[in-house]
């Protein structure tokens, strides 16, 4: 059985300060040292021959793309590890695209990108394609591996879960620097009439409390997800969801009659910088993601090989945020921060907050299709995967990217 091991690593101006074209939680600033170096080194004692190790390097801001590539590149390489890495970055990207364009596929170019969470986790799927792994474990980089038998437990949770499934995915826990799974709830006035933390803590809990040591899960964690390849190649990440990515994926894979399993003892440590931006912001993106995903849920029509997913049996997370009551939730949470802001002089942050919930009408009323347009996507990610199949194509691919 062999691995891809990928993470991917955000970046942004030195300092934080700067144009920022797509938003990440916690980009590290150029000028700072990040996390990155210690999620690598806490792999070395871990790392065996049947393993690929790939980093995906992606900016904040477009332009810093050479910047962040050269810096990633530093942080690999000095001092060596005592193993390989993979770099994957804007330079790359373009090979990829050009090599997909001569082959005569230019509509695959499509599924080739770092704008957001899902079109990066696409490409952590792409490095583990070439490198024809078994297996990818996706971590992030403000993490560590404690545990020496990680990949050993992996291998083992794949054996008994293939017995009980032709197809699905694994999902492990975080451990927190506290030394809890669950997080802490925020104690602002606001959250109590948004209480993503609480209905997440809710599922963890019964997940923990279930007999079974293998449980089926609708949450995932993207820093601590296995994807066997027969997963990965049949379905990629939705690249139009802007933030929860992993959570969304657990939700399509269940379209596609694909369940995914928790391993409530495979844990990582989740060592998180503070987020630099502000609530409204990081509320912004939670909302048309939750939005978007629901309407992609609402306009599910039979296909073959699919099964309709309801909001219900993804209850608590994320089925709470995906009802009618989505926007009841929103216009009390917002009046309430839009309030705070405005007790302490922040009018601007107010105003930013309830312009929020005209964005949530407009993803709401959106007459797009998303669900055919997510099926039509995978679509041409299983032609994408049927090219990258073929061991020779793969290789030569290979030396295109990294000689």
């Amino acid at each position: 059985m062999t691995f891809l091991v990928a993470i991917p690593t955000y970046w942004t101006h030195p300092d934080g300060r700067g144009r920022e074209d797509l938003f990440f939680d916690h980009p590290t600033p150029l000028n700072t040292s990040g996390t990155l170096r210690r999620t690598l080194e806490s792999l070395i004692p871990l790392v065996k021959p049947d393993m690929q190790v790939g980093v995906v390097a992606a900016a904040a801001d477009l332009e810093l793309y050479p910047q962040v590539e050269a810096r990633v590149r530093e942080m690999v390489n000095s001092p060596p590890l005592p193993y390989p890495v993979v770099l994957l970055s804007g330079s790359h990207l373009e090979v990829l695209r050009e090599e997909v364009r001569g082959r005569g596929k230019p509509e695959w170019q499509t599924l080739l990108s770092l704008d957001g969470y899902g079109a990066i986790r696409n490409l952590t799927l792409v490095m583990a394609a070439l490198f024809g792994a078994d297996v990818l474990v996706s971590l992030d980089d403000d993490e560590v591996v404690e545990d020496q038998g990680f990949f050993d437990r992996i291998a083992a949770d794949l054996e008994v879960l293939g017995r009980r499934s032709p197809l699905f995915g694994l999902a492990g826990l975080y451990v927190n620097p506290d030394g809890r799974v669950t997080g802490p709830e925020p104690e602002d006035a606001w959250a109590l009439f948004w209480p993503k933390i609480r209905w997440m803590n809710e599922t963890f809990a019964a997940l923990l409390a279930a007999e079974d040591p293998l449980p089926e899960t609708t949450l995932a964690l993207g820093g601590n997800l296995v994807l066997p390849a027969a997963l990965y190649r049949r379905l990629p990440f939705d690249p139009r969801i802007p933030r929860g990515e992993d959570v969304d994926y657990v939700v399509n894979a269940r379209m596609f009659g694909i369940p995914f399993y928790l391993d409530k003892d495979l844990r990582i440590r989740h060592l998180p910088p503070a987020k630099p931006h502000p609530a409204w912001l990081r509320l912004r993106q939670d909302l048309v993601r939750f939005a978007y995903a629901r309407r992609k849920l609402r306009q599910q029509e039979p296909h073959p090989g699919l099964v309709r997913v309801s909001p219900r049996e993804l209850i608590p997370y994320p089925g709470r945020f995906l009802q009618d009551d989505l926007e009841e939730m929103a216009h009390r949470s917002h009046t309430v921060l839009a309030l705070e802001y405005l007790a302490v002089g922040e009018a601007d942050a107010a105003r930013e907050t309830l312009m929020n919930l005209s964005l949530l009408r407009k993803e709401a009323e959106n007459p797009e299709n998303a669900f055919a347009a997510f099926l039509e996507f995978t679509e041409l990610w299983q032609g994408l995967h049927a090219w990258l199949a073929d061991p020779e194509e793969a290789a030569r691919v290979r030396r295109c990217l990294w000689g």
